[in-house]
């Protein structure tokens, strides 16, 4: 095997059909995800041609990060929004060939660190080799083909708010509205003020998002008004079978009528209508389960040199501790 990076331009329309046959294929994989991440994080994606016996079996695209002397390889990195990435890659292609060349390239090529994320990765394969393993949570439902059979599959608790909603005079919409971030994006606000803190992505960056995937039909962007205001917004995005959440947000003075139960109600039957089978809720949440969601173990797959993930933790650590003394002293 042969991981063999890609010096020329790839369009849009070559790089989506390349891609689109590969099961382990996610909406991070395409083009205008990726082009999202250049221009958001300000960094250029690198694409490997996985060669075995002179025939192209599979990609790997990820993105260089330098931090002062250190070489980071992304696919992807935390703080991007980007849950998912890694190798496209069909049973055809043996994965402990595949970590065993990746390793080679990360030494290759200077790399000090690394990260994969991709659901199709054999984990325990990549622990033998002695990669390490991070483990997350995700909450995944599916999708069924009817409003009815969708509210069938919510918690009886989960039923009620969004009847609730409904008899509440609640208007749930999609939208194409140039309005939209900036409801969505002031009412984010709101909900990280009640803990003091700030949203951990930008406004831009949502804009971004936005014009970058709706004129391509591939996100959800849901917002839910009672009389002539905005009290809810969510946004999700779709590719193939699969949808996967980026984020909501509401007003606090309006969640006793349920807005936020009949956004996602609303975006999961848009989404059926679609022919959309998976919802990926993208991270933790308890509360996920009433929409017949079941929790679901993500993995990533680290790369490390010098001991960089034990100095990472390190620091990760210390400004929890500085950040608990800030408070005490406050």
């Amino acid at each position: 095997m042969l991981l063999k990076k890609i010096d020329r331009d790839i369009s849009k329309d070559e790089w989506n059909a390349l891609i689109s046959n590969y099961k382990s294929k996610t909406i991070y994989h395409t083009y205008e995800w990726l082009e999202f991440i250049e221009e958001s994080q300000g960094l250029k994606k690198a694409i490997y041609e996985i060669i075995m016996d002179n025939e192209v079996k599979g990609y790997l695209v990820g993105f260089r990060i330098k931090k002062g002397p250190i070489n980071i390889f992304g696919s992807p990195f935390p703080g991007w929004t980007t849950p998912y990435m890694g190798p496209l890659i069909n049973d055809d292609v043996s994965q402990r060939i595949f970590f065993e060349e990746f390793r080679n390239l990360m030494k290759r090529e200077g790399y000090h660190y690394a990260e994969l994320s991709n659901s199709q990765l054999d984990i325990e394969l990549a622990r033998s080799q002695n990669f390490i393993i991070e483990t997350g949570i995700t909450y995944i439902s599916e999708i069924k083909s009817t409003p009815e059979e969708i509210l069938s599959s919510y918690s009886k608790s989960a039923r009620k708010c969004v009847n609730r909603a409904m008899r509440n005079n609640v208007v749930v919409e999609t939208t194409t509205d140039n309005r939209f971030v900036d409801y969505y994006y002031t009412l984010l606000e709101q909900v990280f003020s009640k803990s003091n803190m700030k949203p951990t992505y930008s406004k831009e960056r949502v804009k971004l998002l936005v014009n970058k995937l709706l004129p391509e039909n591939k996100i959800i962007l849901t917002w839910v008004r009672k009389e002539d205001r905005v009290i809810a917004c969510r946004i999700d995005m779709i590719d193939g079978l699969w949808m996967n959440s980026f984020g909501s947000s509401s007003d606090k003075d309006f969640l006793k009528l349920n807005p936020n139960e009949l956004a996602r109600f609303h975006a999961m039957c848009i989404a059926a209508k679609r022919g959309v089978k998976y919802y990926d809720m993208t991270g933790g949440g308890t509360y996920k389960r009433k929409f017949g969601a079941e929790k679901t173990t993500t993995y990533r797959i680290i790369y490390s040199r010098f001991g960089l993930y034990c100095a990472r933790n390190l620091a990760k650590h210390l400004i929890k501790f500085r950040n608990k003394i800030m408070k005490a002293i406050e």
